[in-house]
């Protein structure tokens, strides 16, 4: 535990009107969230460098002209940090509409993974609708991948790229990557084709990553269809 003292001397940014001292280095978001603030996203994982690619971290920073991605910012002694205005909010609410507009599905069943349940989470905090922005959707799900752990359901996917980076950044596997650009971007593996086929070593973090369900956990979904799991999203 930090002495008074030493307290004292690390530098301290505003955050929603309060002064939260910080440990140099750290990012606004790190700040926000240590200080209790929950500011939302879809990219981001502790275990991973800060990508900054879904927007939704976005807060105020006194003298900026427009807001900017909290992961990637680095906090200055003497900031000024609104996480949570309604413009901020409003931001929010449009880019979760742009998202849940492409996916065949948000509400998923929870035995899909850990953090499965992370988009349809903020669709509902935020009464994001899913029908402003409807139009042509990415992503085409591998059902004829026969391996028995790992279902591919990439009508899902959102392209946040949790799963490419967790797979190559912490596992050093790299399995999987991205195909094309655009509508046409794509989850896949070399050739395009199976995970057995591929370097996968099946250790489900890619499945533990993802936010929308769009890889899951073949052996918890049959369990549930066993009758032994009920519930919902």
């Amino acid at each position: 535990m930090q002495s008074v003292n030493e307290t004292q001397d690390l530098p301290s940014l505003t955050l929603d009107g309060e002064e939260i001292v910080f440990t140099p280095g750290e990012t606004v978001y790190e700040v926000a969230t240590r200080a209790g603030q929950a500011v939302p996203t879809l990219c981001y994982d502790p275990r991973l460098d800060a990508f900054g690619s879904c927007r939704l971290c976005v807060v105020e920073i006194a003298g900026q002209p427009v807001p900017v991605a909290s992961c990637t910012t680095q906090a200055q002694d003497g900031m000024e940090v609104t996480t949570a205005s309604t413009k901020v909010e409003g931001l929010r609410r449009t880019l979760l509409e742009l998202v849940a507009s492409e996916n065949r599905e948000v509400a998923v069943d929870a035995l899909r993974g850990v953090a499965s349940q992370e988009l349809g989470t903020l669709v509902d905090q935020y009464d994001a609708g899913r029908g402003r922005f409807a139009g042509a959707q990415s992503g085409s799900s591998r059902t004829d991948d026969p391996n028995p752990f790992i279902l591919r359901d990439y009508d899902l996917c959102i392209s946040c790229y949790r799963c490419v980076r967790v797979c190559a950044e912490q596992e050093g596997d790299y399995a999987i990557s991205i195909a094309n650009r655009g509508f046409d971007t794509q989850i896949t593996v070399e050739f395009g084709g199976h995970l057995q086929d591929s370097a996968c070593t099946f250790c489900g973090q890619c499945v533990q990553t993802c936010p929308t369900g769009a890889l899951a956990d073949k052996k918890a979904l049959r369990f549930a269809v066993d009758g032994t799991h009920t519930g919902g999203s």
